[in-house]
């Protein structure tokens, strides 16, 4: 009984010392005397240091720190939406019309380029990869003022689609050009190029072209029909040649033969010397032929001309010359004196062309007319 009750006197003192609250010391055990705690580092406070009874909240002082331009609210200080977005400007009704040329030029040169690759493919198969592919849409528009104020507004295309890959020789070509009845003042002056010309045809066939690595030579040949009713079927081959005379010149021999059902036989051939006579000039004069069978007319011109290099996207020409004919007898039908500028004004696909001339006709009795032809060509390719 005594070992049961010494137990049970202890887990009671036990129980005692863990339950919450006030610790009484045992009366059995001998008093401790406590030693007082030791101080603390100089600058922490004592832990049995009585607290303050109030310590106010410190903040940083704003005002102080920031300067008058700052402000003193902090939260009215931060940067405002409209401080750091700035709307984007309407563009105005030019640059909406550039915009719009822009991506409308754009859109058809793809589809031009895509039609010619697409089509040659379906022709040639593989070997439509296996070469250039020239296929181009050129829209010009023109304006010629001619002494008396008399006006004469232009706008024209000539698209050429080509098919190179549809014979390993020969390459279909499809061409809406200049019509081959042309004169050959019409091809060959400088304010009648820079025009469209009066009548365009559409012309199919096969093109080959022959020649050396050298390009000193090369010829073509085609054929093909000219596309109206009835159709008009043609048999046609150029070629040219370049020599070197001595150091500084070099003669051009360019000759045309060919034969259409409705106008027969028609010949041309031009004699054409260079010389570049200072760095950024280059003098040239040339002789111009011109045979048809069924006028059975001889034209025939002359020109000299001097070409100038002003930078990398303008050149002028100056330009003298005379042309006529020689149906029964020779005579002059013409004397003019020219320039023809032209300026790339965008990326190589958008040209202007101004020419101011001075003509002497033969309908005029040779008497001077003054006149300014202003062209634009815009390229699709």
């Amino acid at each position: 009984m005594g070992i049961v009750a010494l137990a049970c006197a202890g887990v009671a003192r036990a129980a005692e010392e863990s339950r919450p609250g006030l610790l009484l010391p045992d009366p059995t055990l001998p008093a401790i005397a406590l030693a007082p705690s030791p101080s603390p580092p100089p600058g922490l406070p004592r832990l049995d240091a009585e607290p303050p009874q109030h310590v106010p909240a410190r903040l940083p002082d704003l005002q102080s720190s920031r300067t008058p331009a700052e402000g003193a609210d902090p939260f009215l200080s931060y940067p405002r939406l409209e401080d750091i977005y700035v709307p984007r400007a309407r563009p105005g009704y030019v640059d909406q019309g550039v915009t719009y040329l822009l991506d409308s030029r754009r859109t058809i040169s793809s589809a031009v380029s895509l039609m010619g690759e697409r089509m040659d493919a379906y022709f040639a198969g593989d070997h439509s990869w296996d070469t250039e592919n020239d296929t181009y849409l050129r829209l010009r528009l023109s304006q010629k003022w001619i002494e008396g104020g008399h006006l004469e507004p232009e706008l024209d295309y000539k698209f050429r689609l080509d098919l190179p890959g549809t014979k390993q020789r020969y390459r279909l070509v499809l061409a809406y050009q200049e019509d081959n009845e042309q004169t050959l003042e019409e091809r060959e002056r400088s304010s009648e190029t820079a025009r469209p010309p009066e009548e365009r045809s559409l012309f199919a066939g096969l093109l080959r072209t022959l020649g050396d690595e050298s390009g000193n030579w090369e010829t073509k040949l085609s054929a093909g029909v000219k596309v109206k009713l009835p159709p008009d079927p043609f048999v046609r081959s150029s070629g040219k040649r370049l020599f070197s005379i001595g150091d500084f010149w070099e003669f051009r021999f360019q000759s045309i033969l060919e034969w259409f059902n409705s106008s027969g036989v028609h010949a041309g051939t031009d004699f054409i010397f260079e010389r570049i006579v200072a760095q950024q000039f280059l003098f040239r004069a040339g002789t111009y032929l011109d045979w048809r069978d069924e006028k059975d007319t001889l034209e025939f011109g002359q020109k000299f001309s001097l070409f100038q290099d002003l930078g990398p996207r303008d050149a002028i020409g100056y330009h003298l010359g005379i042309f006529g004919n020689s149906y029964s007898h020779s005579q002059i039908d013409t004397y003019y004196i020219s320039a023809d500028y032209r300026r790339d004004l965008y990326k190589d696909w958008l040209y202007m062309n101004v020419v101011p001339e001075l003509a002497f006709p033969r309908e005029e009795d040779f008497t001077g007319v003054a006149s300014l032809t202003v062209s634009f060509e815009i390229f699709f390719r």
